[in-house]
């Protein structure tokens, strides 16, 4: 029976990917980089018997790996969470970025390569890896430290940032030339259109999804994630941007929804397999030799990344308010590329703007730095103790006064905060009324023209329908910083901002009016119709787009929470100018936690930590009592330092592995018991024996004269001769 050869490749690429990786986890080693290595054994490079047959249909599985990895990454991304990263990740992430982009390019023109070459190796050089970061976060039980919360929001504008280089390096590779103008248009436009996807999106796909998840099963829920994301990935493509892009969108349009949780959970199979392939076939373009020759090239731009993050991040996230310490863990914990490097490179291949030899240095810097890595994070508390040994006291004190003065404006910016929903309701709001203009425009107008006869109610008629269509969101845009307390109405801020946004809305109304209308008529008579009309129907506008909001807002639901031991808190703004800071402690079924009150646990005497909330589904317990009892799913907000919060950890683990082992040393079985005439338990109750109690068994049924009683009551005597069928737990 003939085999194809792409069944035979998967099999050699899973096998030898899954001895491999297992050694680099014996090693402590990432398994990107073991599935790298199998790539390498497995290419041209490798030996002869273990190449791949069907190279084609390995790239065809490499780009679903793709797409399924950035749907992955989108679901885990979140604008929500967006939203809530501090400050202090925000300005340094933007820092790294800016600094590495630049960095990179230079070395690559210092190298002989062209300019668009250089801009695609500046950006693959500029983005951490997600993957790595957390993997080693997460087997080195860092995730509860003060650093790793801020590294945590960096890689989450990172996330953007990737989605934003995408966009720009598509069309790079499309025009072939960098120009600021036309990059400046063709990036309105993609905005435009990934502004419509997300907010048409939220408003539809969440609903779906949660018919789909209460009247379909698990199969339904797993088939419809995929088919909306593979569909909006070739939708991408159509409109001549990365299937990347619509997979990552398609992914944080349903991290929005309330069924999150569960679709991670059955995308992760998915993710984890086809990863692996296309991390195996990255290993396979990669030329060893073209490393070996440009050894110089790898090792100056290895220099770039390391040395970016180690000494660039540090100053930067101690100019956003973070302390000397927590700066230098955070510029080491980010020192390496990986998985979107590959991305962005693999881009620039396909495109023929770098070669082949160009994309293995890439990735052997990315060898470099993932190897690296571990050892870096590990040595960044000694070097941060040496740093502060040498440095002058009087130093030190600026440092931590500069960094008590950071935290307390940032807690003091409430004002500033409560003003972002409103902008981006003004920008969806925006994105909307620009979409329903440019498509009446350019497909409306024609359609029109060849209906009527009289040409001069062409341009009216094509303009009003717009217009009718996006009143409600004009309207929006008129009423969006409209003060509704009387401390909104104290404010100067909300004042100015709401005179500034009627302006731009009327401006922005002329300018797209300018596209059916000369321009004097476009400023004048347009502007007034719509004014009046706006003002005339008021009430049934504003009706309509409260319902409208109100149904948008009730697409969204809450997220579900990651089984992880600790998770620390996506937002910054949280943080004190000592080591305490605030964590989530996702409560267990096997937790020693469960069912036992906060005085019963003495969380704070032993372990020095408070429990200041307390959420429970969509209940939140603020500042629980001590008599409050923990349930299984319940999420502890705890205010600790990093040590008290690894003291619980570790006394976490000790419980969670002794109740592993207990399972395993343990079974239930079903054991027949006869009551004999001397025995104890003759003519005594069920109830009366103390069975259940006394040897945790239970009895299940009772063969007598013949006859069986299947689940006796508790007042049921037991007779000589009865034969007992007991359920119980036997101890290995």
């Amino acid at each position: 029976m003939h085999t194809p050869p792409l069944i035979i490749d998967l099999a050699f690429i899973l096998g030898v990917a899954a001895v491999v990786t297992l050694l680099f986890r014996f090693i402590k080693q990432p398994v990107v980089l073991g599935y790298i290595v199998a790539g390498m054994i497995l290419g041209p490079s490798g030996p002869s018997w273990l190449s791949v047959i069907d190279v084609d249909g390995v790239r065809i599985w490499a780009e679903l790996g793709v797409i399924f990895f950035m749907f992955a990454q989108g679901l885990e991304f979140s604008f929500r969470r967006l939203g809530k990263v501090g400050g202090a990740a925000a300005i340094t992430a933007v820092v790294q970025i800016a600094t590495l982009q630049a960095g990179g390019y230079l070395l690559a023109r210092q190298l002989g390569w062209q300019p668009l070459a250089a801009v695609f190796v500046g950006c693959a050089l500029s983005i951490s890896s997600t993957t790595i970061i957390l993997k080693i976060f997460d087997e080195a039980e860092l995730k509860t430290r003060r650093f790793a919360e801020v590294v945590v929001g960096i890689l989450v504008v990172e996330d953007l940032a990737v989605v934003l280089m995408l966009m720009a390096l598509t069309n790079l590779a499309t025009t072939a030339e960098i120009n600021g103008v036309a990059l400046l248009l063709a990036g309105f436009k993609l905005a435009l259109v990934v502004g419509t996807w997300l907010l048409v999106g939220w408003f539809v796909v969440p609903r779906a999804m949660r018919v789909v998840a209460r009247r379909g099963t698990n199969e339904l829920l797993i088939v419809s994630a995929l088919g909306l994301c593979l569909a909006l990935a070739v939708l991408s493509a159509q409109f001549n941007y990365s299937v990347a892009l619509g997979a990552f969108i398609m992914g944080s349009i349903l991290a929005e929804s309330r069924e999150v949780g569960r679709i991670e959970g059955l995308v992760a199979p998915f993710k984890d397999l086809f990863g692996a392939v296309f991390f195996v076939s990255v290993g396979m373009m990669l030329d060893p030799s073209a490393i070996v020759e440009n050894l110089r090239a790898v090792l100056l731009l290895t220099v770039v990344v390391i040395g970016g993050n180690t000494l660039i991040v540090p100053i930067a996230a101690m100019a956003a308010g973070q302390g000397l310490r927590t700066a230098i863990s955070i510029g080491f914990s980010l020192a390496q590329i990986g998985e979107f490097s590959f991305i962005i490179a693999n881009l620039g291949v396909l495109s023929n703007i770098i070669d082949s030899k160009v994309y293995s240095m890439i990735v052997g810097v990315s060898l470099l730095t993932t190897f690296t890595t571990p050892y870096l994070i590990k040595a960044s508390e000694p070097f941060a103790k040496f740093v502060e040994g040498v440095l002058p006291r009087r130093f030190s004190n600026i440092i931590s006064t500069y960094e008590a003065w950071s935290q307390r404006e940032g807690a003091s910016s409430s004002d500033t905060a409560s003003m972002r929903p409103l902008l981006f309701r003004w920008l969806a709001n925006a994105v909307l009324v620009i979409t329903l203009f440019t498509l009446a425009a350019d497909l409306l107008t024609p359609v029109v023209d060849s209906m009527i006869a009289n040409k001069s109610l062409v341009p009216f008629l094509s303009w009003l329908v717009p217009f009718v269509a996006s009143a409600p969101f004009l309207w929006g845009m008129l009423t969006t910083y409209r003060p509704t307390t009387q401390q909104h109405r104290r404010s100067r801020r909300r004042g100015g901002a709401m005179i500034l946004s009627g302006v731009l809305t009327i401006v922005l109304l002329g300018v797209l009016s300018g596209a059916f209308f000369p321009a004097r008529i476009a400023t004048g008579v347009t502007i007034v119709v719509a004014l009046a009309l706006l003002l005339v129907l008021r009430r049934y506008i504003e009706r309509y787009y409260l319902w409208l909001e109100r149904s948008f807002v009730a697409s969204f639901g809450p997220h579900s929470n990651q089984a992880m031991p600790l998770k620390p808190m996506p937002t910054h703004d949280h943080l004190v100018p000592w080591d305490s800071h605030l964590c989530e402690i996702p409560v267990g079924h096997g937790s020693f936690l469960v069912g036992r009150t906060l005085i019963e646990l003495q969380l704070r005497e032993k372990f020095g930590l408070n429990v200041v909330v307390i959420k429970r589904g969509p209940e939140e317990i603020i500042a629980p009592k001590a008599t409050e009892r923990i349930f299984p799913h319940d999420v502890l907000l705890c205010f600790a330092s990093d040590a008290e919060l690894n003291s619980l950890t570790q006394e976490l683990k000790i419980q969670e592995d002794a109740h592993a082992e207990a399972a395993r040393n343990s079974s239930y079985v079903l054991r027949p018991m006869r009551i004999s005439q001397d025995s104890a338990f003759a003519n005594c109750t069920i109830k009366e024996t103390g069975i259940r109690e006394a040897f945790d068994c239970i009895i299940v049924g009772i063969e007598r004269e013949g006859g069986r009683i299947q689940s006796p009551k508790s007042d049921l005597p037991l007779l000589p001769d009865d034969l007992l069928w007991v359920v119980g737990m036997r101890r290995v």
